[in-house]
């Protein structure tokens, strides 16, 4: 008898070379926020730190939802099946029907930078949850599924410096795992653990720094996405031809995600919000 086998790098087929660019990712993420039941949901692009924050105050997920659900390609939230628990949705709020359709759109985040941080609580439990991911590895040929390390954790309150630094050690160490097995080159290695260790990002102190309040307390929920390094196209999209009074290609991906100034256009269920920070200091400007 024999079995399927997944490479690594179907991950990167079905997310970044799928996802027509990073409007289009930035619109995915909208989606799951929608489908997660978010009332509101804020990016901060800070360019000159390579760095995009995007939150929502959805019902967030727990460790178990995490890996049971967001690790999980294909989940099947429009399909009844008494072996699959259902998304977790907010009773308090009315029913919203799911945007999402393949299960594959969390993958669209690769295409916004090479790695990403992502924070979450369920509403519905304490325990917040913290992933690492570099999507570098996700490209490399040769590689199967099982053979990449996600690392995973659990805090009581946001995670600072200290404790992003040991799941990036632990992500650094699977990585030289791989190298001294010889699956990847010695350039592979070299320019992931480049990346990796780049990544310089304390989700409890930029937190404080971040306009808008997005609360992880008891009885609240929510999902954190920080990315960086975030590609440099980003800034091309929001910029777009200064000559031209065209709407940039993400000012019509937002147009378009919660336009409502056509007749009988029914009230946006998600309040949006994408701030642009073109400098050092905490000036920025809102580009809806």
């Amino acid at each position: 008898m024999a079995n399927f086998k997944t490479r690594a790098r179907t991950l990167d087929l079905l997310g970044r070379q799928q996802i027509a660019g990073i409007p289009t990712a930035i619109n995915e993420l909208l989606k799951n926020a929608h489908d997660a039941y978010a009332d509101k949901v804020d990016i901060d692009y800070f360019r000159s730190q390579n760095i995009l924050v995007l939150r929502d105050d959805g019902v967030g997920m727990s460790k178990y939802d995490f890996e049971t659900r967001w690790l999980t390609l294909g989940t099947e939230s429009k399909v009844d099946n008494k072996k699959i628990a259902k998304p977790p949705i907010d009773d308090s709020k009315p029913f919203r029907q799911p945007m999402g359709e393949k299960g594959i759109g969390r993958l669209a985040i690769a295409s916004i930078g090479k790695q990403v941080l992502i924070i979450s609580k369920s509403k519905f439990q304490d325990k917040i949850v913290a992933a690492f991911i570099n999507w570098q590895i996700f490209e490399l040929p040769g590689l199967n599924l099982e053979d990449i390390v996600v690392p995973v954790q659990e805090f009581d309150s946001i995670p600072g410096n200290e404790s992003i630094n040991e799941m990036k050690e632990e992500l650094v160490d699977s990585v030289k795992n791989l190298y001294n097995k010889g699956d990847i080159s010695k350039d592979e290695y070299n320019s992931i653990i480049s990346t990796i260790k780049s990544f310089n990002i304390s989700p409890s102190e930029i937190n404080k720094k971040l306009v808008g309040e997005f609360s992880l307390e008891k009885g609240k929920g929510g999902t954190f996405f920080y990315v960086s390094p975030v590609d440099e196209i980003l800034t091309s999209d929001i910029d777009g031809n200064r000559n031209s009074k065209e709407a940039t290609k993400i000012e019509k991906m937002l147009m378009g995600f919660h336009n409502t100034m056509t007749p009988e256009h029914p009230e946006s269920i998600l309040n949006i919000v994408f701030r642009d920070y073109r400098g050092d200091n905490n000036s920025y400007i809102d580009i809806i």
